[in-house]
């Protein structure tokens, strides 16, 4: 059975795009414990009330750092799957 470049294309794409996926997810848990560490009292304090604006304003970034990695995991996955086929 012959399939054409395209579908061969589609298929590479979404193998590439669960092979980045699965990295992300093994990735999840260490990256969640360095956003752990770097927001407890001997690193940036977040739980403290007296930082300053700027600390403040790191916490708030460190803390959007599991969200927006996972976007860009998910993000290129969809590009890898489509961009080969449109492209």
């Amino acid at each position: 059975m012959v399939v054409n470049s395209k579908a061969q294309l589609m298929l590479l794409g979404v193998m590439i795009a669960v092979f980045v996926f699965i990295a992300a997810v093994v990735l999840l848990q260490p990256l969640k414990e360095m956003i752990i560490i770097a927001r407890d009292a001997n690193h940036l304090d977040c739980e403290n009330q007296s930082i300053s604006t700027g600390q403040k304003m790191t916490c708030i970034i460190v803390d959007l750092y599991l969200p927006y990695f996972i976007g860009a995991v998910l993000a290129g996955s969809v590009y890898l799957i489509f961009a080969k086929v449109v492209g």
